[in-house]
């Protein structure tokens, strides 16, 4: 019977849906005054002498009246656009409960309107009365709408649906439930919290746990549970304490935006996403600092749209500038960055003006303009090519040279001749001692700067160099992630392979500070804390991905395999060449005492180096920097 009323009323039309609403409200009036109002009332009264029917069609009137307003005042204020298959009982809530009040108070005034005497006791019975048709008439018409939807639209039970655990039971766990029920491949089975007042309470009769042993109960009970964290506020030392507990679990864990950062496109629904190594990495003592007197100056970012190049000007837009300018030679990632910028600036009302360039750092003349136009404070110089086996390739290495070593030294050279005031470049942990071109040619760019601080330019010239960032391009977290996501197996150079790691933000805000302390000429190196066997990393993703890891071949879980070495790639990573270094007033940031170069020799250098990029000599141009390159020998 169900499904051929569904049959029937899913092939009618919207009016005559429309009008079947209008008829359901009319005949709930009608139950409710007819129960609770004058024809039962007054047949009870007489003992049945006058009837139901008596008093209906003498009074008839004292109900159409208040019902066609009633209905008629929902119907201008939306009541009827609320769809079925979505009704909540707070759906239009004031409207209705509106709605219902116009109907029972107009018949009480109507009522009284036609007594022939008038007395307080009998006014305030009528007023309850009415009050009363109210209540009543606002349950019916929600009742219908709930019989309606279970009818029209019943709730279906997918047998393989994924069993999900919501970490939070706030109000962004709350929102999150309601988005989980209505994806039917998605089945919530408890909320989970630690708050004293929460837990063996319940939401919508989905239960509130408290206790870690009994998430481990349901990861039996449910061999693909998943744990989604909806707790947006958790500072980073509680979340990360909460994720290694969970990881015991090996229970898939996923992290849920707050929904404040959704409705301003800050993050996107697709960042209900794996937990990334920013919630595993140990936490280390470090404070966001803004600039502090951002407000009149003008910032100039290379590689905008990278990964640092993104963040800084991220954390320099927070301190309201008056000009950023944009450099990148990605459309793509120019526009993408932009466009988050605009968002960024209009929530907060900054009045930092942003200003996006397709531009090429080896463009000398393009570079010129730009510097001319403004009135630039400070560069920071993220514009690179980093990946290592790419730039190996012989076929590459001349664009790799040509880009990180000669674009490095013709930016810098505008920046001088347009007499900036700060020119910081971002620099690697893999130009110490380098092992691959791309380390060799970063290196050569420190040269260059180094080089040209010694002249009588204006420019206070300075270097940052760090390690890995987690998260960034190039980062073997999202190809771990990726290759966990596609049930393996994970790739691994070597077992014994260690490597520095950082958050972007936190990279990025000690990029800034260390520009803001440069006197000219420093080599800045970041404290990164202890380097991590990427192995252990590795095996860490994948707990948190629910899975094991595979000790053989075939066994079950992800298997981690050894590829070995790649061409130029090191079993460990250094940040000092000198091994000399000074302490800065920030206790996370050094300063390295190291060799440097003069600007004659830099542009003899540079001559011979260009020579082999136009005739694409690569041989001799890995010799070129094998000479001038502590450590570097290209075989």
């Amino acid at each position: 019977m169900p499904l051929i009323i569904r049959n029937k009323f899913s092939k009618l039309g919207r009016k005559t849906k429309l009008l079947i609403l209008f008829f359901s409200d009319f005949l709930m009036g009608f139950v409710a005054w007819t129960t609770f109002g004058p024809p039962l009332i007054n047949a009870v009264g007489t003992d049945f002498k006058l009837t139901i029917w008596d008093t209906i069609s003498n009074q008839f009137f004292q109900f159409i009246f208040p019902v066609s307003i009633a209905i008629i005042f929902m119907y201008l204020l939306g009541f009827y656009r609320s769809l079925i298959r979505f009704f909540d009982s707070m759906d239009s809530l004031v409207t209705s409960i509106t709605g219902s009040l116009i109907f029972g108070f107009s018949w009480a005034f109507i009522f009284l309107s036609q007594l022939s005497i008038s007395a307080s006791n009998i006014f305030f019975v009528t007023m309850m009365q009415g009050f009363i048709l109210s209540v009543i008439f606002y349950a019916l018409i929600h009742v219908t709408r709930i019989v309606a939807r279970i009818i029209l639209y019943p709730e279906t039970i997918d047998e393989n649906a994924m069993p999900i655990v919501i970490y939070g039971a706030g109000a962004a766990g709350k929102e999150l439930m309601e988005a989980i029920q209505i994806d039917k491949s998605k089945n919530l089975i408890a909320f989970f919290d630690e708050s004293k007042d929460l837990i063996g309470r319940s939401i919508n009769s989905i239960p509130i746990f408290g206790s870690i042993k009994k998430l481990e109960g349901l990861k039996k009970q449910y061999k693909n549970l998943e744990v989604l964290l909806a707790i947006p506020s958790l500072d980073i030392n509680s979340r990360r304490d909460l994720i290694s507990r969970l990881e015991r679990i090996r229970v898939p864990v996923r992290s849920v935006p707050a929904f404040h950062e959704l409705i301003f496109d800050e993050r996107k629904m697709s960042d209900i996403q794996s937990l990334s190594l920013d919630d595993l990495i140990p936490e280390r003592d470090f404070e966001l600092k803004p600039i502090s007197d951002a407000t009149n100056r003008e910032f100039l970012v290379s590689r905008a749209g990278g990964s640092i190049g993104s963040e800084i000007v991220r954390q320099i837009i927070r301190c309201n500038p008056k000009k950023v300018i944009l450099l990148d030679i990605s459309e793509f990632n120019l526009f993408k960055i932009f466009e988050e910028l605009k968002i960024l600036i209009k929530k907060n009302d900054y009045q930092t003006e942003i200003i996006p360039y397709l531009a090429d750092v080896k463009d000398g003349n393009h570079i010129s303009q730009i510097l001319s136009k403004y009135q630039v404070d400070t560069i920071y110089h993220a514009a690179a090519y980093k990946h290592v086996p790419l730039v190996q390739e012989t076929h590459n290495i001349s664009r790799a040279v040509n880009n990180n070593f000669i674009g490095t030294y013709k930016f810098a050279h505008e920046a001088a001749k347009a007499n900036i005031n700060s020119f910081v470049l971002i620099s690697t942990d893999k130009a110490v001692r380098p092992e691959n071109i791309m380390g060799a040619s970063k290196r050569m760019a420190e040269l260059s700067i180094q080089a040209l601080n010694k002249t009588d330019s204006n420019t206070k010239f300075s270097m940052v160099r760090f390690g890995n960032v987690i998260n960034s391009s190039g980062s073997v977290v999202p190809l771990f992630i990726d290759q966990i996501a596609n049930g393996g197996p994970i790739t691994l150079t070597h077992k014994d392979v260690e490597r520095y790691f950082m958050t972007i933000p936190e990279a990025s805000n000690l990029v800034i500070q260390a520009g803001e302390m440069s006197k000219g000429g420093e080599v800045f190196i970041l404290d990164m804390g202890e380097q991590m066997k990427v192995i252990e990393i590795a095996k860490r993703l994948i707990h948190l991905s629910g899975r094991s890891v595979a000790d053989h071949s075939g066994a079950e879980g992800i298997e981690i395999i050894e590829v070995g070495l790649r061409p130029g790639e090191k079993m460990y990573e250094e940040l000092l060449i000198s091994g000399d270094e000074e302490k800065t007033d920030n206790p996370r940031i050094f300063k390295s005492n190291e060799k440097s170069i003069d600007i004659d020799m830099l542009k003899e250098i540079i001559q011979i180096c260009s020579n082999h990029i136009e005739n694409d000599n690569f041989n001799e141009l890995a010799n070129v920097m094998t000479e001038h390159v502590e450590g570097f020998n290209y075989e």
